[in-house]
């Protein structure tokens, strides 16, 4: 499928949805794959594909399974579309949101400037220093474009009120984001880093739309 196509799948999720019993898209198929045919209940509990990939998700009280539907290099990194069982479409570049749909607030060509990368950012202390970008995006429901924000990254220490299941906090290297000037800025977001073979790659994610819509994600199944 060419970029075109996948652009056109990713804003019509909703209606592929409610397609999804009378034609087979490689996303509808994909999610059936996924999830079997719609069921809910205990997702820690669900039998998951093998050749799938999976991240799971938590908004509020409510936890759900997304499933990698395309994966494509960038300049930047490795973008990666995910899709839930209900329509909700979540991008991540290196591990960090880049655009939603679905959700109740939605962010849409996220772009921060200098991308933060994450191997680099091990190498430095950042319980000493911080790292500084510029981040740009579009929001709806509410039709705001071009909002721009100025953003701190920095360490810190093992957080004990994180949504991360099947792991102990203490096994990633924690660091923390906020907005600059508390007026108009959004609670801290946080991630979970892990490294392998020299290379540093997010393993949880926390992000807030606002000061009441907040969410985080982890890959999954935990690695062993």
């Amino acid at each position: 499928m060419n970029w075109f196509l996948v652009k056109l799948v990713g804003s019509v999720i909703g209606m592929l949805a409610l397609l999804t019993g009378c034609i087979q898209t490689p996303v509808t198929q994909t999610m059936a794959e996924a999830f079997g045919k719609g069921k809910s209940g205990n997702i820690d509990a669900i039998k998951l594909n093998p050749n799938l990939k999976y991240l799971r998700v938590t908004l509020r009280e409510r936890a759900v399974l997304m499933v990698l539907g395309y994966s494509e290099n960038s300049p930047k990194g490795t973008m990666e579309t995910w899709y839930s069982s209900q329509g909700e479409v979540l991008k991540l570049l290196n591990g960090r949101v880049v655009s939603t749909n679905g959700f109740e607030i939605d962010w849409r060509n996220v772009n921060d400037v200098p991308f933060p990368n994450w191997t680099e950012l091990n190498a430095l202390n950042l319980s000493a220093t911080s790292f500084e970008f510029k981040r740009t995006y579009d929001q709806m429901p509410a039709y705001q474009f071009g909002i721009s924000e100025t953003v701190q990254l920095y360490g810190v220490r093992t957080p004990t009120n994180a949504n991360l299941v099947g792991l102990p906090a203490n096994q990633l290297k924690w660091v923390e984001e906020k907005v600059k000037g508390t007026a108009h800025g959004l609670p801290s977001a946080r991630y979970g880093l892990s490294t392998k073979n020299g290379q540093t790659f997010v393993v949880y994610g926390e992000q807030c739309f606002s000061s009441e819509l907040c969410f985080s994600w982890q890959t999954w199944p935990v690695a062993k």
